[in-house]
């Protein structure tokens, strides 16, 4: 190799070394922290459990309430009293939430496909 040629590579290391790299080089895509995935969907639970109970009638209300409190009390039996707390405060707000009656056919569906998961989650039916 010449010197010239050799000048050149070094030159050319000197120059590649100033430039600045990439961030999404530097730094790897965040995991998600799956404890905080827990309580989000908690409180996602509890709010459309809010939701559910706004679109059905007076009479069935009860009904849900109580489902609501077997719910509550089975987070609190599996995943503590902080997790059931967060599922309640949020189904709390969730009723205070005015529902359109052209969305309750969705929030109710969505509402019994999470209680079913989460009954076969904990092995209930």
């Amino acid at each position: 190799m010449s010197i010239p040629s050799v000048l050149f590579v070094a030159a050319t290391l000197a120059v590649s070394a100033m430039l600045p790299m990439p961030i999404a080089a530097e730094t790897p895509a965040p995991t998600p922290d799956p404890e905080e995935a827990l309580d989000e969907g908690l409180k996602q639970f509890g709010y459309l459990a809010g939701l559910a109970r706004g679109c059905v009638v007076d009479q069935q209300q009860t009904d849900l309430e109580r489902e609501a409190l077997d719910l509550h009390a089975g987070i609190g039996r599996l995943l503590g009293t902080d997790r059931a707390f967060l599922f309640a405060a949020a189904f709390g707000y969730g009723t205070s939430v005015v529902v359109e009656v052209e969305q309750c056919k969705e929030v109710l569906s969505k509402y019994e496909e999470r209680v079913q998961s989460f009954r076969a989650g904990r092995g209930a039916r």
